[in-house]
């Protein structure tokens, strides 16, 4: 009875092994991706160059460096007070 049962499994695996890849599944030609990587680097490159420049945009036009320089020199200024008060 097993061996009944299994036959047609084993016909059908291997149908399906012998068949092949499907189209959509078959790997693009060697020299293809080769020809599209420079296209596709250079797109790359310009996204990123213009992410990168509207994060600095937006760095320039937020009051975050200010507010970093004045805490800097007020601290620094505080230090500075406490170490000549001391010596």
């Amino acid at each position: 009875m097993r061996l009944l049962l299994s036959l047609p499994v084993l016909v059908a695996v291997l149908s399906m092994v012998l068949e092949g890849p499907a189209p959509a599944q078959a790997a693009p030609d060697f020299s293809s991706t080769l020809e599209s990587i420079p296209g596709k680097l250079k797109d790359f490159g310009s996204t990123v160059e213009e992410k990168f420049l509207a994060a600095i945009d937006q760095v320039k036009k937020s009051e975050i460096p200010k507010k970093t320089w004045s805490w800097l020199s007020d601290t620094f200024s505080k230090v500075k007070e406490k170490i000549e008060s001391t010596f």
